[in-house]
This record gives C-alpha cells, structure tokens and sequence, in this order.
C-alpha cells in the first residue's frame, strides 16, 4: 500500500502586521522529508517503516515561523502544488498531512487548513482515508472533520511530542486500512478562549486534562480523543476549543466520549489562567536581576513571534535601559529591519545612534534615541539543523547599548534554542537574564532556565483576552462572558445522527 505524505503547517496570527508570503516559507521536497528531522512528518515516516507491506511517499512540505496572514499567492501556489504533486504520483491507498490547524490566508474567507485539507479530499475522492496531524493551538470547523478520516493532536505543551503525534496518526490511518474500517467522528465546541500561556501541560488544569486522553483512547471501540485548544487571539467565528473524539465505526462511541471529554474541560474553564510565574515589565526585570538564580530566562509574552506577533516592540528593552544599576541582560528576537541595515553597513565596533520604538507597527511608536555598539553582524543568521525552524535566518546585529546586549533581526524570529543565542556569539548560559519574544519557554530553553518570568506585556500575543477587539467570536465566550450555561449536547457536531 502507497501512503502519501504532505502538508501546510503555519500559525497565524491575524493580528500581526507581518504577512507570511513566500519568501518566509520553508519548503521541502520529497528527499528533504526523508532526509530530514522534520516536524510530525519524522514520526510517520518511522510508522510507515514498521511494514514492509507500505510504501511511504513523501511528497512536499511546508511551513514557516508563526506570522501574519498568509498571503493569497503564497497560499494559491503550495496549494497547487501539493494537489499537482499527489495527482501526478498517484493513487495512493491513504493520504497523511502535517498540518497546524491556525492557518488563515489573507481574502480566502473560510478556515485554510478546512481549505487545505478538503482540496485533498476533492481530488483523492471519498474513499481514500486521509489522516491528519495538528498541533493543540489549532481549531475544528465541522468541513475539517468532515473531509478527514482521522486525527492525531500534540499532547504537550511546550511541545515535546511530535514525533509521537505524527507516529499515531500513521498508525490510526494504518489501521483504517487493514481493518476497512469506516471511523465516526464527533466534536464539541467548547465556548472558551484559551491562550497556549494558560494550558500548558505541566501544570493544571492542561497536565491533568491532556493526560486524561490515553484513557479515553482505550475505551472498547475508540481510536482516538483530543482537545485542541484553539488559536485564542483570532476573531474569526470558528475561534474556540474543540474536544473531539473518533470512533471505529460507532458514532454512539465517540458521541459519548466527545461529550464525556467536553464536560471534564469545561469544568475546569476558569483554571485556565497562567499559572507559571508572572509580572509587571519593570517589576518582572527588577526582580530577574535581584534573584539568586541564574540564568533567569523572562518572556516578552505581549510580543511573542511563536504565536504569530511581529517582535517589533522594544518595550521591554527600553525599560532594561531605564533601570538604575548596570544590569547584565540580553534582549533578543526584535525585528528591525531598517536599524539591521544602519547597523550592518557601519560594521562591526562602529558605534551608532540608533532610535529604538520607530520601526514599531503593531503598537504606537515610543521614539528613544540611544547609542549601541556593534558587537557581530551577519547577512544572515546559520542556525543548523533546529527543525522545524530554518536553518538560515535573515540579516541580524547583535549590539551593546550601556551594559544590556540587543540582537535585531531583518525578519521576525523564534530566539527558542540556546543554539539560536550561540549561533550571534552570545553564551546562552553565563548571562544573568535573557529576554525572549515568547510566551512559556520552549523545551531547550525550558531545560537551562534557572527560572522563568513571564512578563504581562502588552502587544497583539497579550493575555488579556478582554482587551482585543471582537467582533465575529461566537458569543457568549468565556472569559469574556461569565456566569453563563452550558452544555456540550448544545454544540455537537459531526456523526451525530
């Protein structure tokens, strides 16, 4: 049997003023993928090779830092190229896509991942089983459940699991094959916003909730349950958690279980709050540098590029200069384009004025004219090989102002690896605070972090959710509604005739 293998995975942020056009996408080939560590497309990759009897077959795919919109050309092109690709090396006798579940593409209308995956469905018919994997921070919309047969859905968050992830999709999509079997599936729509910064998994209530999910999994007839979290800061009307579960061939089963599921989560609706250490910018700052501990790791979580915010913002880098003494702290990941080229042609020990707020978009100017020499420079940034993240980065200057280091960047960035800190000549562990453009740490840096402070900073990622704009959100939604009733039999959909 011939398993296909592709997929559009990105995370937007429709917020943001940076567009994700072709230029900011990471596109691999079919050998890429095989040779590759790439992204849930490793984890099927190493299920299809459990068999002799199946044939993996990769074909493209794509992804790119969380963003902006994707553009409609960007969108237009992968799209028919994925579909051209699949009818060209076809038939398949099943279909695996990596995907997100947070994409938006600028005019389409309707949720991209939906667009994505139905274009798959359209082209291999009704009865190719396709399986999908997601990460948690995606969302459902009934055509998405529709057109695929099964799903899989991180379990962690930071998100230590992917290779688990893509493997259990494999297996179920595996499984649909040898047993002909025909999958019901039902969801729950669960009226919340949830920021990924209130759900991670190892604490409550995301720990306990996210490992309840092996239990339901082993329920006579069932082959999986998830929960997808949804992509909290878009006012789109899909917006919301899904609990969702996928049956053999019993629609009762995963009826039950999608209720049962959706019922524990709603129970907990108000844990949903940051439960890891939080703090005013200035608060947050002072008391990095005060604590015994180090290296103190503090995420600017109002400008996090991993959710998709444009890490324009120098907020937080303005108020390192403010404080009284001469603390040793490195802000990294701000996006600057015009400062990277001034400080790129005055090269490396030329000392330049630099007006730090004018390159803000997504939040008002704060115009603060200070001198920064240039420590290192580069037309681009080499990473290696931190998968999924490129490899090679965009023009970038790393730069002392006073006793605080900077590091700008032609591009938004993910700064989520010691090795992204390493590869500008920063020792990712001997400073006392590192400032990052995220929300909770991702797992290398979560791993060397003494402590973490998550700073309540403003911006399009903030955690607020009350203070966005919303316009298309279904309503009653908490947090913004409280005191409301629910019940999941009131948002069902899918096999539940």
């Amino acid at each position: 049997m011939r398993i296909a293998i592709v997929g559009l995975s990105i995370e937007v942020m429709l917020s943001s003023p940076i567009q994700t056009g072709k230029e900011l996408l990471q596109e691999y080939s079919a050998q890429e993928m095989r040779d590759g560590d790439l992204w849930m497309v490793r984890g099927m990759l190493a299920r299809l090779a459990e068999s002799a009897a199946l044939e993996a077959v990769p074909l493209y795919w794509v992804t790119a830092l969380p963003g902006g919109a994707m553009t409609g050309n960007a969108y237009g092109a992968v799209k028919s190229r994925t579909l051209q690709l699949l009818e060209e090396n076809g038939p398949f006798d099943g279909v695996l896509v990596a995907n997100h579940g947070a994409l938006e593409v600028e005019g389409l209308g309707v949720d991209a991942d939906t667009d994505f995956i139905c274009a798959i469905r359209d082209l291999v018919g009704p009865d190719i089983p396709l399986g999908v994997a997601l990460d948690l921070h995606g969302d459902m919309t009934p055509e998405l459940l529709s057109a695929a047969t099964v799903f899989s859905v991180l379990r962690t968050a930071p998100h230590r699991d992917d290779r688990e992830t893509g493997y259990r999709a494999a297996d179920q999509l595996i499984t649909v094959l040898e047993k002909g079997l025909k999958p019901k599936k039902v969801a729950v729509s669960v009226p919340m916003l949830v920021p990924g910064e209130t759900a991670i998994t190892t604490q409550e209530p995301g720990g306990e909730l996210y490992g309840s999910l092996p239990g339901f999994d082993r329920v006579p007839g069932m082959m999986e349950a998830n929960i997808l979290v949804g992509f909290a800061w878009n006012d789109r009307p899909w917006t919301s958690l899904t609990a969702f579960a996928v049956a053999e061939d019993d629609a009762a089963v995963a009826r039950e279980q999608a209720i049962a599921l959706a019922r524990s989560v709603w129970r907990k609706h108000t844990e949903f709050i940051p439960k890891m250490e939080t703090s005013g910018i200035a608060e947050g700052l002072k008391l990095a540098v005060e604590t015994a501990e180090a290296p103190v790791f503090v995420s600017d979580s109002g400008d996090n590029t991993t959710a998709g915010a444009a890490g324009d913002l120098t907020t937080v880098l303005q108020a390192a200069l403010d404080m009284p003494s001469s603390p040793d702290i490195v802000v990294a990941g701000i996006t600057a384009p015009q400062t990277v080229e001034r400080l790129l042609s005055a090269g490396v020990g030329a000392e330049v004025e630099i007006v730090l707020g004018s390159e803000h978009l997504s939040r008002p100017r704060t115009h603060r004219t200070v001198k920064a020499v240039v420590e290192a420079s580069g037309e681009w940034l080499e990473l290696g090989g931190f998968q999924p993240y490129r490899s090679k980065e965009a023009a970038w200057a790393k730069v002392r102002i006073g006793s605080v280091v900077a590091t700008f960047h032609a591009q938004p960035i993910g700064v989520t690896t010691p090795g992204h800190f390493a590869a500008m000549g920063i020792d990712p562990q001997n400073h006392k605070v590192y400032v990052v453009k995220l929300g909770y740490l991702h797992p290398q840096l979560e791993d060397v972090a003494a402590r973490h402070i998550l700073l309540l900073s403003d911006g399009t990622s903030q955690l607020d959710m009350t203070k966005l704009e919303w316009k298309q959100l279904p309503r009653p939604t908490w947090p913004l509604d409280r005191d409301f009733e629910w019940s999941p039999e009131q948002a069902l959909y899918g096999d539940t005739a």
